[in-house]
């Protein structure tokens, strides 16, 4: 131990007198060590911890799986028969959320709100912290209770903290609420992009046959597994299809919740910690070139030490502990830009999964940091510890400093810059796969134009708007107010927007389907008012859109998409042809009177699925889109939107009232932010490469100055030195881009989940990356190259 002391002091004087080496080995090591600490941080809490809930292995995600969305949600009457029937799960529970306006204060104020069963709560293993939890008899038909639980920040914001908060009113949707619990502090549900403010117990209707709202998240029984718990509720599901004549047969699908919530995020860590990795060892390259160099002119000293009875375990120790100084050095200067870049990798994560596993500075980070600093400075270490300990010391002590130096030539410091051209390959390879996988993801047509639009959601209270009248008085007010108004081009309803992260599907029948209760499908369905799809220039492809015959006393119409007619009607002529809704039309039959194109409705990345549109004055619904095109920058016209609506009920809040583009930038975001990550990474590796190629070069040029004066003295041409010089370089080359094709071949397959309208095997990317990266190092060579064929043929020899 005490050998290692001093060991240690004998580094630190040792790189305190060499304070250029010092800072470029501590500097590129913090660069690498701190990206490393960034992405290890973000894995930890998104992947590695657990959900904060009790046994959360257990807990499943579970969807019906129909012929065109593999992840439907249930229908109530699925539900309750899976709930009283299924056998490898202890529970299940349904989830929905829902938009509320409170009244009773200085302006009406949004409550977001989610709606479940009353074991919700129970099942993910979370008690209130104050008050009760829901009873089964506080869900009652009609979804009309009148109690609630609120989470731990509403009641500190909106309740003011009262210690008497429970048994308290609220005023919901012109509907008084009893506060029955309140949640714990730090509760939130990552299945929600935003946290509930309230949770309100939801009945589950068990003759709402077809329609299909409800999310289910299920624990499973002890001892049990997910593929023979998921085989259980198929056996449920398909009895339940013969049992009722409402449900149409649907298969299962199920993943464990974790893994499902992740699962968009997990191939982006997993890619940029792979990319932060290769930087880490290309920097560890770099700087074992720069300590080999040192140890080859220091080796004449190591000599003395071995003469004097210095081991060679002895002799290695001290030459590992300059290593694992820098190391030390390196990741505590990286940890300074950790803060720094986690702010890069928020952005790169769903807000959802960040309020339950935010993304800091935890004590397993600052561990795994201090591990990789001295694991990177053993491995960087290692190749100068081992010649260090392996030379031969009796002809080192027979030579003159300047032969030892003549003869410190050593192969490894080509094979180390190899491996940095290499690795710099396989991410300059991934970058330009991310960057033209963005600019593949911005050029998507996604069916609609996004530029122009203002948009704002509304939910009314049932109270004040319970009737189909009123709903349509107040919608139709409302958007003749907003057409009156200067520069609006067009003003329309829906009830989900593009790209909103709302949804809603149901079963439907044919007309002359062979077996009305068999012969049923699922589509996405929307409600919508005249002048939506101008309104988002969605094109009509066939027929016309919605007009003021499909008022409530018209016939029965519906709109549908391309893809519903490719999926159900074979690609024939839609116009004419009449759907039957099971969840809203009993027995009557609604005829297609236009088909629109498809519009991306989830993710630009996401072909278009069937959708049906209905014409609101037909089927109003309370909650419910603005889209408004406007001749003005949207942003102008949102204090006029917000006049208008006051001027329709002061009492109705407004919320996501914004310009329809953010929704396109959302979007974005995320490829966004990985192709910049990685191009930064891919640039720093290409960097540290560059400048690894420089190092050996000039140290090769430096030990050849002698030969080359010999040279140029016996009359060659400072051509032939350069192409001497530039040959060695070549070579060096073409052995790293060599070896960083075939790695860049394997690796980028392990890129196809995140790859969008280009191929992992692009030959195209692969040739012009590797032209560039040989550039980038022949220019490196370039340089030492002309040094040397400049160089005094008396000088050199003089020096000797």
């Amino acid at each position: 131990m005490d050998s290692l002391r001093q060991d240690f002091r004998y580094a630190l004087r040792t790189l305190r007198h060499s304070p250029g080496f010092t800072l470029a080995a501590v500097l590129t090591l913090a660069l690498a060590i701190g990206a490393n600490t960034v992405l290890f941080s973000a894995i930890h809490a998104m992947l590695l911890r657990p959900l904060p809930f009790q046994m959360p292995e257990q807990l499943v995600r579970l969807w019906c799986k129909q012929e065109v969305i593999s992840t439907a949600s249930l229908s109530p009457p699925e539900l309750l028969g899976w709930r009283e029937h299924g056998r490898g799960f202890t529970g299940l529970a349904g989830f929905t959320r829902q938009d509320l306006s409170r009244t009773g204060g200085d302006t009406p104020e949004r409550v977001r709100a989610g709606r479940v069963t009353t074991n919700f709560f129970k099942l993910l293993g979370v008690a209130p912290a104050q008050g009760r939890d829901f009873l089964d008899e506080d869900a009652q038909p009609g979804n009309s209770s009148s109690v609630v639980v609120v989470s731990h920040r509403f009641w500190r914001k909106s309740l003011g903290g009262a210690a008497d908060a429970v048994g308290s009113s609220l005023q919901l949707d012109g509907r008084t609420h009893t506060v029955v619990g309140i949640l714990p502090e730090g509760f939130t549900f990552p299945e929600f992009n935003e946290d509930a403010d309230l949770w309100q117990p939801h009945w589950l209707d068990p003759e709402a046959h077809g329609n299909h709202y409800m999310q289910v998240v299920g624990r499973m029984a002890p001892g049990v597994t997910l593929e023979a718990a998921t085989e259980d509720l198929l056996r449920v599901a398909l009895a339940i299809a013969r049992t009722e004549p409402g449900e149409k047969p649907h298969k299962v699908t199920s993943a464990l919740w974790q893994q499902y919530l992740t699962s968009s995020s997990r191939p982006v860590l997993w890619t940029l910690w792979a990319a932060v990795g290769f930087v880490l060892l290309i920097a560890c390259a770099n700087v074992a070139n720069l300590l080999l160099v040192r140890a080859l002119a220091r080796q004449r000293d190591g000599a003395i030490r071995a003469a004097l009875g210095a081991s060679r375990g002895r002799r290695m120790q001290q030459a590992l502990a300059e290593s694992v100084l820098l190391g030390l050095f390196g990741g505590a200067l990286g940890l300074l830009l950790v803060l720094w870049g986690m702010e890069l990798v928020r952005a790169l994560l769903p807000q959802s999964m960040l309020r339950m596993a935010p993304v800091e500075l935890s004590v397993p980070a600052l561990l795994f940091s201090l591990a990789l600093s001295v694991g990177a400075g053993l491995l960087f270490g290692l190749a100068p510890a081992l010649h260090t300990a392996g030379m031969d010391v009796l002809p080192l002590l027979k030579q003159s400093g300047s032969a030892v130096g003549a003869r410190a030539n050593h192969p490894l410091r080509n094979a180390l810059v190899a491996v940095q051209l290499a690795l710099a390959l396989v991410l300059l390879v991934g970058t330009v796969l991310m960057v033209q996988t963005l600019r593949n993801v911005q050029a998507v047509d996604p069916g609609f134009d996004a530029e122009g639009v203002l948009t704002a959601r509304l939910s009314l209270p049932e109270v004040k708007y319970g009737t189909p009248d009123r709903l349509r008085g107040f919608y139709g007010e409302l958007l003749e107010r907003l057409r009156a108004l200067p520069d609006t081009e067009a003003v329309g309803l829906v009830n989900d927007a593009p790209l909103g992260g709302t949804n809603a599907n149901g079963n439907f029948t044919l007309e002359g389907a062979m077996d009305q209760n068999t012969d049923r499908y699922l589509t996405e369905f929307r409600v919508a008012s005249p002048d939506y799809f101008r309104a988002m220039r969605i094109a009509v492809r066939q027929g016309r859109e919605f007009g003021a015959q499909d008022s409530a006393k018209g016939a029965p119409t519906i709109i549908v998409n391309e893809a519903f007619v490719r999926t159900f009607l074979e690609g024939g002529n839609a116009l004419g042809r009449r759907v039957r809704l099971d969840w809203s039309d009993s027995g009557s039959f609604r005829e297609i009177v236009g088909v629109v194109e498809d519009v991306r409705h989830f993710r630009l990345t996401e072909p278009a699925t069937p959708e049906a549109y209905l014409p609101y004055e037909q089927y109003p619904v309370k909650t419910m889109s603005v889209l408004m095109r406007t001749r003005r920058e949207p942003s102008m016209m949102v204090s006029s939107v917000r006049q208008e609506l006051k001027a329709v009920d002061a009492e109705q809040p407004i919320y996501d009232l914004a310009p329809f583009a953010d929704r396109m930038d959302r979007q974005l975001s995320r490829p966004l932010a990985t192709a910049r990550l990685l191009a930064a990474f891919a640039l720093l590796a290409v960097i540290l490469a560059g400048v690894g190629v420089y190092g050996v070069m000039a140290y090769a040029v430096g030990q050849r100055t002698r030969e080359l004066g010999i040279r140029l003295a016996l009359g060659a041409h400072p051509r032939q030195v350069l192409g001497l010089v530039m040959r060695q370089g070549l070579h060096l080359t073409l052995v790293g881009v060599g070896v960083g094709l075939l790695a860049a071949f394997g690796c980028m397959r392990l890129l196809t989940t995140l790859l969008y309208g280009v191929q992992a095997n692009e030959p195209g990317v692969y040739v012009g990356v590797a032209v560039v990266l040989a550039g980038v190092s022949l220019m490196a060579t370039w340089v030492p190259a002309l040094r040397a064929s400049r160089v005094s043929p008396s000088i050199s020899l003089r020096a000797e």
